[in-house]
């Protein structure tokens, strides 16, 4: 039997430091966005590179990606480090923040695929041109803890000596404005982690973890000064980890969502993924015509500070259409289905928007016999005979005219327009942000303001798909999908993808003890002895503290 553990650790941080933090470094490679160390679930793919004893050929390895551009990696140096582990020239990142900040001390977590990491670095801290601190560190594994309380700090100059492997690039994923707190298996009383995946795109699906935790004093205690509650905060990272039988794996990173202290001794949290966390933000929307599907999706999650992988499959497609004010997961929602993706946070902190899998394809997973516990049931879900999808088209007009009329107040208003607009002007005040569907305008002094612009000619128009042939007995049933970045260039193509995708019939709802299964993998599932039919891996209930046994939804044909 699997011997299996799981800890998680949540970070004592100042949360508002990351969203304040401009970084400057010179020393990195190409591909590198220095804004990935404002994000949060920053957790690069392990991809193969040609650094000395790393490619292990072991079948974990990702060949390296053809569009690095379009996933977030952190810090990576253009320099590898000498034989002695040593940089010619120390790698100097410098953050800088516009507002005061204070902290128990930074955590680094460089790269864990190989535990390479800066074994040698010093820190600078800074108010203005006054310096607080001035520290060396010495890093003994791929995440660590610099502790040292700084307060009132506004820059931060850190300067990487030497790895404590040869041949390495310095790769940072993550910089943390604070110290981690791990809770173990011993502290631990439940644990269980919801995954799921909409092939259909039509939603996109919030990943849960739910724990509770057991202390023998009081620190779970809501009234206890010193208590755990004290510590945490709504949207507090944590990382969740596993064993299972001595190899380590990485079961997800989350965000405090609601706690609740059950006795002075328990304490329950239920946690969210980030697209659980992008619910609760606000994207300003766009019109887009022909645009790039990887700046799109790199506009909208840059503004929700989460960092994402985009498969280089979908890069390259485009958007085309109205996205209204919303929240960011909305957003995303819009632009994945429109493309053909979905979205999965399983096993990482990374939004990986991927292509959808075809149930054709070669299975990434095989689940026989063998693992399966007794109980799999079988069903047959709902045949949809057909699919009517609806366009959107939007054609600027060519006069400007009114769009509305407000009574502004002295200072910053902002104006939400009822259809989207551009070519925006004002009869009072100053324009300082626009868009197609807002304008936040600065007044002097309060009164009436006309906002003028050009509208859009829309239209709307249904395109549908249907069964060639309904089988005897079966009642025909439409599904109707209304998306505004459908439109005449792309709307059969999404009817046909969504009519294919409900003929994925075949619904096995399973137990077994989960090894590397990831929604949205396309498994072998054995259904009778030496029988096997391809599935994909819809949604996933692991329970972590009772030894991995995960109930699974799989779909196929």
């Amino acid at each position: 039997m699997a011997k299996t553990s799981v800890d998680i650790s949540f970070g004592l941080v100042d949360v508002t430091a990351k969203m304040d933090t401009t970084t400057s470094a010179v020393d990195k490679q190409p591909f590198i966005n220095l804004n990935d160390l404002k994000l949060e679930g920053v957790y690069p793919p392990k991809a193969a590179t040609l650094e000395q004893n790393y490619w292990k050929l072991d079948g974990t390895f990702n060949t390296f990606p053809d569009n690095p551009q379009d996933i977030s990696w952190g810090i990576w140096s253009s320099t590898m480090a000498g034989e002695d582990g040593h940089f010619v020239v120390p790698i100097v990142l410098t953050l800088s923040f516009q507002n005061l900040h204070e902290s128990l001390g930074l955590t680094f977590e460089f790269n864990p695929y190989d535990n390479s990491y800066c074994n040698d670095l010093n820190i600078k801290w800074y108010q203005g041109t006054t310096l607080l601190y001035n520290l060396d560190f010495s890093p003994d594994s791929w995440r660590y803890a610099c502790m040292q309380k700084v307060e009132n700090y506004n820059k931060i100059i850190i300067t990487f000596r030497s790895m404590n492997k040869p041949y390495r690039f310095l790769k940072v994923q993550n910089i943390m404005h604070g110290v981690i707190k791990e809770f173990g298996s011993t502290e631990l009383k439940t644990a269980k982690v919801l995954e799921e995946i909409d092939l259909t795109g039509l939603t996109l699906s919030v990943n849960t973890l739910d724990f509770s935790m057991f202390s023998r004093d009081d620190a779970f205690n809501i009234f206890n000064p010193s208590g755990v509650y004290t510590l945490l905060q709504r949207k507090q990272q944590l990382i969740v980890s596993g064993t299972k039988n001595e190899e380590k794996m990485h079961m997800g990173t989350f965000f405090v969502d609601e706690m609740e202290s059950q006795t002075n001794k328990i304490l329950s949290i239920s946690a969210v993924d980030p697209i659980g966390i992008m619910d609760g933000t606000t994207f300003m929307g766009a019109l887009y015509k022909n645009a790039i599907a990887a700046d799109v999706v790199g506009e909208i999650m840059e503004g929700a500070g989460f960092g994402y992988a985009l498969d280089n499959a979908l890069r390259n497609k485009t958007v085309t259409g109205h996205i209204p004010i919303c929240s960011h997961r909305e957003a995303l929602q819009m632009v994945v289905f429109s493309i053909g993706g979905f979205v999965s946070t399983s096993r990482g902190g990374t939004v990986n928007i991927k292509k959808i899998p075809e149930i054709t394809s070669v299975p990434t997973s095989q689940i026989g016999m063998n693992r399966k516990h007794i109980g799999t049931k079988v069903k047959l879900r709902n045949l949809v005979t057909g699919v009517d999808v609806v366009e959107h088209n939007f054609t600027l007009k060519s006069m400007s005219e009114e769009i509305c009329k407000v009574n502004l107040e002295v200072g910053s208003n902002t104006i939400i327009f009822s259809e989207p607009a551009s070519n925006i002007s004002v009869s009072r005040g100053t324009i300082i942000q626009f868009g197609v569907n807002y304008c936040i305008v600065n007044s002097t002094a309060a009164g009436e303001c006309t906002v003028s612009g050009k509208k859009y000619d829309y239209s709307q128009k249904t395109i549908q798909k249907r069964l060639p042939n309904i089988p005897a007995g079966e009642k025909e049933l439409i599904e109707k999908v209304d998306c505004r970045l459908i439109h005449s260039m792309n709307s059969n193509e999404i009817a046909q993808r969504l009519l294919d995708i409900y003929q994925y019939r075949i619904e096995q709802s399973l137990s077994f003890i989960l090894d590397r299964e990831s929604v949205g993998d396309l498994a072998d599932i054995e259904t009778e002895y030496g029988v096997y039919r391809g599935a994909v891996v819809e949604k996933l209930d692991i329970d972590l503290t009772g030894g991995y046994v995960t109930k699974a939804v799989v779909v196929g044909v």
